[in-house]
């Protein structure tokens, strides 16, 4: 009976992704494997804290599967917590890789994209054959597009697309490179019309000058005529 909840623990976790679960699990961790297959977040933090605490689960194993729950439940802070005591402790972990990157993912979500941008950085640079990698780039380029570097962010998408074409964000990659060159385009035709408006303005500017010298040439026509009528009439 084990084995074949063993068995079906390990195919659910394998299609949402977790493909590093162990062959052998520590009969601690079934129910925090369970409880994960059901999504039940809180239970699996409960669980991981207990298991910690009493020692049935391993300190690695316990702070893998709280980073991975606490995520999930969109609980980013405590989230970013785990994963630097994880980092800290275990430097060369297994689940290293995943940690570093949902790490990076914690900082984003929280607004720190300077540092979500390292840390990102350090997992596409230490695990650059990982599944994740593609998902790193892509949330590197989220950053720099919130900074408005368009240029930065369009390489990291760009990088997405043309290296990693069966990436699940490829088609967000695709999305956002067109909202980028929508809003060049927008720059430009905005840019044409404030050179096109100040061209304009000058235009206007001139012919009022030129206005005013006409009338002041007039005005001068006239007081010389005055002038020349009033030297006549004393004759």
């Amino acid at each position: 009976m084990k084995k074949l909840l063993l068995f079906v623990l390990f195919c659910t976790l394998c299609l949402l992704g977790m493909t590093n679960v162990s062959a052998q699990v520590s009969d601690g961790l079934l129910p925090v494997l369970e409880a994960y297959s059901r999504s039940d977040w809180a239970q699996v933090s409960a669980l991981c804290k207990k298991g910690m605490a009493d020692r049935t689960i391993s300190e690695a194993d316990g702070l893998y599967w709280l980073v991975l729950s606490e995520m999930s439940a969109g609980n980013y802070a405590a989230a970013l917590n785990s994963s630097t005591e994880y980092l800290t402790s275990f430097s060369n972990g297994r689940d290293r890789a995943e940690i570093m990157y949902q790490r990076g993912r914690a900082l984003y979500e929280l607004n720190y994209k300077e540092d979500s941008i390292k840390q990102l950085y350090d997992f596409v640079k230490a695990y650059p054959n990982n599944d994740k990698v593609s998902f790193g780039l892509f949330w590197i380029a989220e950053s720099l597009f919130d900074f408005k570097n368009y240029e930065r962010a369009s390489l990291f998408y760009r990088m997405v697309i043309d290296d990693y074409p069966a990436s699940p964000k490829r088609e967000a990659a695709a999305y956002r490179l067109e909202i980028i060159e929508q809003r060049k385009r927008e720059e430009e035709l905005l840019q044409l019309l404030k050179v096109t408006h100040e061209e304009s303005l000058k235009a206007a500017e001139d012919y009022e000058k030129k206005v005013q010298r006409y009338e002041q040439a007039i005005l001068a026509y006239q007081k010389r005529i005055m002038e020349l009528e009033a030297q006549l009439k004393g004759r």
